[in-house]
């Protein structure tokens, strides 16, 4: 093979070792109807995610993908309220979700599967709501967001809905909790600082510290499997898109770039992957990508 020919040949396998490299990051779409979806969480050891699909005009159904083939299915099909953000318990013993009333609007329900209960806490205040439940890792405490006199603020109950716990007290709005690995620290939202950071504090609510610091709303976090890093939704740069950081704020860097709005970012169990839900050509469906 002469020099030119080999020169040739070498750039064609640059140019298709790069292709290959380049569809590899490409989000994989795991939904393909293009309603609105939002709150996923996963479950099974990463094998389902559950989710709330706005299904039909007047409800918002909790949704469970099996990722093995595609499959979806109902979780509740006796629910004719709104059901939002649902996440279950490692053991699968526990769901816990929100869901849509009267006076208040939203109530949180936690579900013990082993020991066929329902459990229900209701805030007070005719327009209060509950939202965002999490589960922690040893299957004692829920932790999720009230809305009710005093301000939005980050609680915890018992998996009987007892023992209400506030966990922060700020006249701010604070929502979007999540727990890390080993259930000792909490991150979340907070408008404190005049807009939308991310911050983490201990899961008794002590030890407060801001993680990021732009005047643009950073909101949803999510701790990654080994509680070293932590993904989140930001406008920062004009478009909201997946940024991951260290748990202190280090290491900032954006993982998405795609001009609709990509957002709900929760990692894979195995730590290299997320899924987010994106608007992409006016649909919203879920997707999975590698961290590259």
């Amino acid at each position: 093979m002469s020099f030119s020919n080999r020169a040739a040949f070498f750039v064609c396998v640059v140019i298709a070792v790069a292709s290959v490299r380049s569809l590899a990051a490409q989000p994989v779409r795991l939904t393909q109807d293009g309603a609105f979806k939002f709150g996923p969480t996963f479950s099974a050891g990463g094998e389902e995610i559950l989710y709330s699909l706005h299904d039909i005009p007047n409800r918002v159904t909790l949704m469970r993908l099996h990722l093995s083939d595609g499959h979806q299915e109902i979780v509740d099909k006796t629910l004719k309220s709104h059901q939002l953000d649902p996440v279950e318990s490692a053991d699968r013993r526990f769901l816990a979700f929100c869901l849509s009333s009267s006076s208040p609007q939203t109530v949180l329900i936690v579900r013990d599967r082993k020991e066929k209960t329902e459990s229900r806490f209701t805030p007070t205040g005719a327009r209060s709501t509950a939202r965002g439940p999490r589960i922690a890792p040893d299957n004692q405490r829920v932790i999720f967001t009230v809305s009710q006199p005093g301000g939005q603020q980050i609680a915890s109950v018992d998996t009987k809905c007892g023992d209400y716990r506030q966990l922060t007290d700020s006249p701010s709005t604070n929502c979007w909790p999540d727990i890390s690995p080993d259930g000792k620290q909490i991150a979340f939202s907070s408008s404190r600082s005049g807009s939308f950071n991310i911050y983490v504090m201990n899961v008794d609510g002590s030890n407060e510290r801001q993680v990021t610091n732009n005047p643009l709303r950073n909101m949803r976090p999510a701790w990654s499997p080994d509680g070293k890093r932590i993904a989140f939704t930001s406008g920062r740069d004009g478009n909201h898109e997946i940024y991951v950081c260290n748990a202190d704020g280090t290491s900032l860097r954006r993982v998405t770039h795609h001009p609709d709005r990509d957002d709900y970012p929760i990692w894979h169990p195995d730590g290299k992957r997320l899924v987010m839900v994106s608007q992409r050509k006016g649909d919203t469906d879920l997707y999975l990508f590698e961290l590259q």
